[in-house]
């Protein structure tokens, strides 16, 4: 049976990437493109290597064992998840819409302008994120002592902060948009590229990969928006390929041959997934995460979540330090996944979260949603104006999908929301304090003065063809050039007031 539902999650994997592919919508810029690798990865190609590899790793060290109904429904919820998602991103008034480019001397002119002011956002932000990042290295590489004290609680596998502020230690997200804009709007100079460089190094020394590829995956956007391609090149197929390379090296011994080789660490280290087979680490096992969802919900937890972990976003904003009673989570619990075995580290990704919230219709319903929703946020993009802090915004906004996809919560984007996208916030407000003259403003006054001519001009037909009004002209009899000089004027001032 099981073979079965791997034969049907291929076709139809297969059935709905060979059809977008062939669409107009297929671009890297679109919500399902980031998508298609993700399910592709963990739930097409792991399953059929399972036929073949032993994937035994995490149902050991969670402590259960799935039944083949168990895996059968974990894939077959997976597959459905991942249809539902392409059914309604698709949908009219939703994603269906063609990436298109802005080629506009205005818009080109605007981020000129703007370059400028994104340094005053990066001396304003960066020295907060570098102090975080420094910190995370610091402690990680023993250099100073660590100043976050993390503690697992082991009733809801939720680590929390004991000292400290979270913001301040989540700061160092703040690079991803810096590094990738400075790039984006000095074009891709080898002296803009140095900042992204230095992030991605320090940052993968750290052992964590997630903030990186996501700085990398911005890059990527901008680069190809600015060459005005809607897929990769070959160059960045390349860089695409060393970042994964880099990944899978960083998730084996988590940075320590960077840090060692920077001259940080010295110590030895236990490569714990040394012996795992292809894709056996924790870090591609969605699969069995799933598993253990289904194996639990609603079998032994006898009830679902129906949504409630949405409700953390009313308490994620207040720092703990503020708030000591501050609830681990979710403030409203169903059931704890830790009441049944020990998924540390598990990521329960969009199908999983929809399985524990209300099943199979659950999985409909919030696949359907986030594929919908995103593809709302991708027309409204691409059927904009495109201006420079919208452009930003965009490609910014992406790579948090990176991780949002395999979390499965909708608290992962604002986690990781606030810190991409506070540093366009205070270059957007820099840019309104020295009253930076934006695009939008521009094609007002010109439209100003467009309909400012048409009357004009109206009027001196009207002049031409009575006498009488042509004696009440007042540039009348006066030389052609001081009559330009003088219509011009009052086309600048008219411009100037509001209608």
């Amino acid at each position: 049976m099981y073979e079965i539902a791997v034969a049907f999650s291929v076709l139809a994997y297969a059935g709905v990437v060979v059809t977008y592919l062939c669409s107009r919508y297929f671009s890297v810029f679109h919500p399902f493109s980031l998508y298609v690798p993700f399910h592709g990865l963990v739930f097409v190609l792991r399953p059929v290597l399972s036929l073949f590899l032993d994937y035994s790793y995490v149902y050991r060290a969670y402590q259960f064992t799935p039944t083949e109904g168990d895996r059968t429904v974990a894939l077959l919820a997976a597959t459905l998840g991942f249809l539902s998602f392409a059914f309604f991103t698709f949908r009219p008034g939703s994603g269906a819409v063609e990436m298109r480019f802005v080629d506009d001397h205005l818009v080109n002119d605007e981020r000129n302008r703007l370059a400028r002011y994104f340094v005053w956002a990066l001396v304003i932000c960066s020295p907060v994120a570098i102090w975080s990042l420094a910190g995370l290295y610091g402690s990680v590489a023993g250099i100073i002592e660590n100043q976050r004290d993390m503690i697992l609680d082991r009733s809801t596998g939720i680590t929390i902060n004991g000292k400290g502020n979270g913001y301040f230690f989540e700061a160092q997200l703040m690079l991803v948009p810096l590094t990738a804009v400075i790039a984006w709007v000095f074009r891709f100079s080898l002296l803009s590229l140095l900042p992204a460089a230095l992030f991605v190094l320090f940052r993968a020394a750290t052992g964590g990969r997630g903030p990186f590829i996501a700085a990398m995956f911005a890059l990527g956007l901008f680069y190809l928006y600015q060459a005005r391609r809607k897929y990769p090149t070959l160059r960045v197929a390349m860089v695409l390929a060393v970042v994964g390379l880099l990944f899978t090296a960083i998730g084996q011994d988590r940075g320590y041959a960077l840090r060692a080789a920077m001259g940080a660490e010295t110590d030895s280290r236990i490569n714990f997934e040394q012996e795992l087979p292809f894709l056996g680490g924790m870090d591609f096992s969605n699969m069995e995460y799933m598993e253990y969802v289904v194996w639990v919900v609603p079998q032994r937890s006898q009830n679902y979540t129906y949504f409630s972990e949405t409700l953390q976003l009313l308490t994620e904003p207040i720092p703990r330090a503020l708030w000591p009673g501050k609830p681990i989570g979710s403030p409203i619990k169903m059931f704890s996944m830790f009441d049944y075995g020990f998924p540390i580290g598990a990521t329960w990704s969009l199908p999983g979260v929809g399985w524990m919230g209300l099943g199979w219709p659950g999985v409909v319903f919030l696949c359907g949603l986030w594929g919908y929703g995103l593809g709302v946020i991708y027309r409204r993009f691409v059927e904009s104006d495109q201006s420079t802090f919208a452009v930003a915004a965009y490609m910014c906004f992406m790579p948090i999908m990176v991780v949002a996809y395999r979390d499965g919560l909708i608290i992962t984007v604002f986690r990781q929301g606030i810190f991409y996208m506070f540093p366009l916030l205070v270059w957007i407000a820099i840019a309104r304090f020295f009253n930076v003259p934006l695009a939008r403003d521009l094609r007002i006054a010109m439209a100003r003065l467009r309909r400012r001519d048409k009357l004009q001009g109206g009027q001196a037909g009207a002049l031409a063809a009575s006498p009488e009004a042509a004696s009440a002209d007042p540039l009348r009899g006066l030389p052609p050039a001081v009559r330009r000089r003088r219509l011009a004027l009052g086309n600048a001032r008219a411009a100037r007031s509001p209608e």
